[in-house]
């Protein structure tokens, strides 16, 4: 038999388990001081459920579950056989449609505001490599049934409180609205139903430039002077909340005022990090309607924490549109950062091991008790007493603080 984990899945040695248990209490213990609550739901969704809710690319790595018994004898009699026909149920690739459908579910029951937490196992049938796992780790924050952007600027605030306990050095909230995007992108003269592939290659703009960007919506056959359009601003360098203005309809301008006030006032509740604007964001995921936002390392680069807003998601179960809006820290690429950097987290408790013969377990116990309002506390059975010295010295490599000899 097998001893590795599955590809794309880890095993966890006890330090490395005990420092992912200390960075979920920090990120935990904050969004808790913040007012959210936990909330738990299944890591199996229907499979009608994940295929329809526009998770973008996300939806092509689904780990899919195979229908029992005579359903799936049944579909299996068939003539051809449909793969998705086999397939009832399937593992959440993310934490958000899990959420809309167990607001739908208990809304009645829930207050509203709903700010709630969801810190949990997800599974996406990724490419195994550095970076990307198929199992790993979300930390949620949503917000839902407010409308006001104040939701955004709470999320902002929240988020950006956990990554400083963590202590990651410094970092940037960039900040942007897919409506003011796509409302820039008509006046420019591109088609409605042609908005989200242009989106898409908009934000390979960091990634491909201006050139590439003019090119690839060429290769897509979109109207010449549309892209033109689209080019001669992107060529302004580093693009400005006036730049969007003069490109946007009276509607667009509207909501820029809100992206405005969101980016302002979340700006001025900072403290060692800086909220920009950042046009070309768009992020993956088809359910976003309007804010989207990300959180990059400026020390380890790359994002850190993402989200937005998604108002349209959970009407899909209740059938009346329910304002809901969302921030993630990314769990594993933070997990990366500290472990690859030796970054040590605030706030853990000490470690004491009692290394002790048999005949002295009573004492041993008694000893831990009286100590263990003060740390965590290890009792160690000495297992050849003429090894001692060496027991002794492996318990100091564990990262024992306190080690003591009964």
């Amino acid at each position: 038999m097998n001893i590795k984990p599955q590809k794309g899945m880890q095993d966890y040695l006890p330090e490395a388990a005990a420092q992912r248990d200390r960075l979920l209490q920090i990120i935990l213990e904050t969004y808790t001081a913040s007012g959210f609550t936990r909330i738990y739901t299944p890591a199996v969704e229907s499979a009608e459920n994940l295929d329809k809710s526009d998770g973008g690319d996300n939806l092509n790595l689904i780990f899919r579950i195979m229908k029992r018994g005579d359903k799936l004898k049944s579909a299996l009699d068939k003539s051809p056989v449909d793969e998705k026909e086999l397939c009832d149920l399937g593992l959440r690739y993310d934490l958000t449609l899990p959420l809309s459908r167990y607001y739908a579910n208990n809304r009645n029951n829930l207050p509203e505001p709903f700010k709630c937490i969801q810190i949990d196992k997800v599974y996406r049938a990724e490419r195994p490599q550095r970076g990307r796992l198929r199992e790993f780790v979300q930390c949620d924050i949503d917000i839902l049934g407010m409308e006001s952007c104040c939701a955004e600027i709470e999320l902002i605030s929240v988020t950006t409180k956990a990554l400083q306990k963590i202590g990651i050095g410094e970092f940037s909230v960039r900040v942007n609205d897919r409506r003011v995007l796509r409302d820039m992108l008509t006046t420019m003269g591109f088609a409605e139903e042609a908005l989200d592939t242009v989106s898409v290659t908009f934000d390979k703009l960091d990634k491909i430039g201006v050139e590439g960007i003019r090119a690839e919506l060429t290769e897509k056959e979109m109207p010449a002077q549309a892209v033109e359009n689209l080019a001669k601003l992107l060529e302004k360098g580093k693009l400005t909340l006036d730049d969007m203005e003069e490109y946007c309809s009276e509607k667009g301008k509207e909501v820029l005022g809100e992206l405005r006030n969101i980016i302002t006032t979340a700006d001025k509740l900072s403290d060692a990090y800086s909220v920009e604007f950042d046009p070309s964001l768009v992020r993956g995921q088809g359910y976003y309607t309007g804010t989207v936002f990300e959180v990059a390392s400026k020390q380890f680069g790359g994002t850190v924490a993402g989200g937005g807003r998604y108002d349209n998601l959970i009407g899909r179960f209740t059938g009346d549109k329910v304002p809901a809006v969302g921030f993630s820290i990314g769990f594993e690429r933070i997990f990366s950062i500290i472990t690859e950097n030796n970054i040590t987290l605030a706030g853990g408790r000490k470690k004491l091991a009692i290394l002790y013969k048999s005949e002295d377990i009573l004492k041993a116990i008694e000893l831990s008790k009286n100590r263990e309002g003060e740390c965590d506390v290890t009792l160690a059975l000495v297992n050849n007493p003429k090894k001692i010295d060496k027991q002794y010295s492996k318990l100091k490599a564990q990262g024992f603080d306190e080690i003591i000899k009964l």
